[in-house]
């Protein structure tokens, strides 16, 4: 299955939950035992099925998050110089 890239939304007693990156309509609910990576709510996540091992994959990307963590910085520092 292709990747896709989810954003953490939040975790619950029993499960993870994540919606698209780009359609909020497209949720995933994952067992928390299934959930094999170290996240934090807001990260954004790639995501694919791994049918061999009848689980996820998971990858952080930490370019993105790391790009659009800088651009709200700027913008929290420029409307404190205004």
């Amino acid at each position: 299955m292709e990747a896709k890239k989810y954003v953490l939304n939040h975790f619950d007693d029993f499960f993870v939950i994540l919606f698209g990156k780009n359609d909020k309509a497209d949720k995933l609910v994952i067992l928390k035992e299934k959930f094999t990576i170290d996240a934090k709510e807001g990260d954004l996540l790639e995501i694919s099925i791994n049918e061999d091992k009848t689980g996820y994959d998971f990858k952080i990307i930490h370019e993105e998050a790391d790009d659009k963590r800088q651009r709200l910085l700027d913008l929290i520092e420029n409307m404190e110089k205004n």
